[in-house]
């Protein structure tokens, strides 16, 4: 195991299990709250979707689009938590980020292998992040251009069978501090992918060569 100090396991655990803090735009500048944990922030967001009492409607990512899918991600990390718990002998709290809390300080003191943390971080990361892009999912802006790398000016979206102009789309978060260099370009079209600039680069590029 690493220091606790730069311990990966550690800081995915903690990711889950601690506020966060987060940039948001308030009258054109970007300010800094201090959020639950992603746990209960998800957990919120649930229950306010469905209705019930909760913090959620306060979020600040509040009005994102929430389904069962996201009851389903919920469901899932607790009962793996839960399965790590039997694991190594604890009882689980049915609270999903003490349960994880108590799985890290167990499992961290018998020196598990390598490979084996490993595989936990990627794990928590993996939920950390899907926890994230449902709760803040990534806004999206048409583009008037052709696609610089297969031409196309139209799409196919198969959810619906139909064709549609502007393949082109950039992706960006309001709430990223550096917004602009964290934005994606796609082409709906090949599913080619760019950096916001890299986009706006290729796009000048066969401008000028027209």
């Amino acid at each position: 195991m690493n220091d606790d100090r730069t311990n990966p396991l550690l800081e995915a655990v903690e990711d889950l299990t601690k506020p966060q803090l987060s940039k948001i735009m308030q009258e054109g500048n970007l300010v800094t709250i201090r959020l639950p944990s992603l746990l209960a922030q998800l957990d919120d967001a649930i229950h306010s979707s469905m209705g019930g009492n909760s913090a959620g409607a306060s979020l600040a990512f509040e009005g994102a689009p929430l389904n069962t899918g996201a009851l389903f991600t919920a469901m899932k990390i607790s009962s793996q938590v839960r399965d790590w718990c039997h694991a190594v002998k604890i009882i689980p709290v049915k609270d999903t980020a003490a349960d994880l809390t108590a799985w890290f300080n167990v499992f961290s003191r018998s020196n598990p292998e390598l490979e084996v943390e490993r595989y936990r971080v990627k794990v928590l990361h993996g939920w950390a992040g899907s926890i994230r892009g449902m709760l803040n999912p990534p806004r999206h802006r048409e583009l008037p251009d052709d696609c610089p790398t297969c031409g196309a000016d139209a799409w196919f979206d198969p959810r619906d069978g139909h064709k549609y102009k502007h393949p082109l789309i950039v992706q960006y978060r309001p709430t990223d501090e550096d917004m602009i260099g964290e934005a994606k370009g796609l082409c709906r079209a090949c599913d080619a992918t760019w950096s916001a600039r890299g986009l706006a680069f290729d796009l000048e590029e066969r401008e000028r060569a027209s």
